[in-house]
């Protein structure tokens, strides 16, 4: 009964956290700045690595693959992330990369206001930027894994699945530790890894489950603008998981301090 109760009072807490930081209003607005600001650098690096088949692009064929699509939720990858010639727009990458500048500004905030420190100063907006780079490396690092996994032995699978788990987790340890500027006690912020890895290996079995079931439904309703809806859900999906495990993980350890 102590337990329940001590785990009940964890819940309610954690649940006031997520309004006074108004948390899924952050969420969505770092999914949507990262869609929009990723979008048309994905685009450019289309045309940049060519096309897999004549018909589809690099990216394009990855996802199809990846998700088993076919017919009209293909159709629509395709035409989404469509095979073309290296066209470089000058305006259009510079507003990108502002995109992703300021999106690493946000998310800094994000996470100064769920372990409640101070905001990065200006002159250590630069660690925001290594954080970038630290999660696309472990984002990459994850899908070589598990298109390694899919070629693999049953004992390689689970190898490799102990791997992803593993670079999910150091990549939060060590990006939370730079994104806070060291003010967060590493015992705090080994937890939040924890949870975060767990989170992420929970949204990515729902979306081996369920997102290719899902895009094929919303391209046949809605055509690329549905693989849209299904892809912006899924980021939306991964971003939640990461800033509630977080959350979950300062709230724990504050009370722990008290």
């Amino acid at each position: 009964m102590r337990w329940t109760a001590g785990a009940v009072r964890i819940a309610r807490d954690v649940l006031r956290r997520m309004a006074q930081v108004e948390l899924l209003d952050r969420v969505y607005v770092i999914a949507a700045g990262t869609f929009v600001s990723a979008l048309p650098v994905l685009l450019l690096l289309t045309g940049a690595l060519g096309s897999s088949r004549r018909s589809e692009s690099v990216f394009a064929g990855q996802l199809i693959d990846r998700l088993g699509l076919g017919g009209p939720a293909a159709d629509a990858v395709r035409t989404l992330l469509p095979a073309s010639r290296l066209r470089l727009y000058v305006v259009g990458l510079g507003i990108s990369l502002f995109g992703l500048y300021s999106l690493t500004r946000r998310v800094a905030r994000a996470y100064s206001a769920i372990w409640q420190i101070p905001d990065l100063p200006r002159s250590r907006w630069w660690r925001a930027g290594v954080w970038l780079l630290v999660e696309l490396a472990a984002i990459v690092s994850v899908a070589v894994a598990r298109d390694l996994a899919r070629e693999s032995t049953p004992v390689a699978r689970v190898a490799l699945f102990v791997l992803a788990l593993i670079i999910w987790y150091a990549a939060e340890l060590a990006g939370q530790r730079l994104i806070t500027d060291g003010r967060v006690p590493w015992r705090a912020l080994h937890l939040a890894a924890g949870l975060t890895a767990a989170g992420r290996l929970g949204v990515a079995i729902w979306a081996a489950v369920y997102l290719g079931t899902s895009m094929t439904r919303q391209a046949e309703l809605y055509g690329p603008i549905g693989v849209v809806f299904a892809l912006f859900t899924s980021l939306f999906a991964s971003i939640a998981a990461t800033l509630v495990a977080t959350l979950i993980a300062a709230t724990v350890t504050a009370r722990s301090t008290d």
